[in-house]
């Protein structure tokens, strides 16, 4: 799909009925939470990599004492 088809898509979402439009609106709220991270869990994962690498951070074994696993 072109991003022009899009466009013209979402232009026409506002002709349909109220319930559609809702409908809509959370379908592609859950496509963006599956599929888009945004800026601060970008963030946090180039911050655990770094971590990772360098060997910093808490033991695996730490982490399930102290959550019980």
């Amino acid at each position: 799909m072109e991003t022009n088809d899009l466009k013209k898509f979402l232009e026409r979402i506002p002709t349909w009925p109220k319930q559609a439009q809702e409908e809509a609106l959370q379908s592609l709220q859950v496509i963006e939470d599956y599929f888009v991270i945004d800026a601060g869990l970008a963030r946090d994962l180039v911050r655990a990599e770094t971590e990772i690498r360098r060997g910093d951070g808490t033991p695996q074994e730490e982490v399930f004492e102290r959550f019980g696993v």
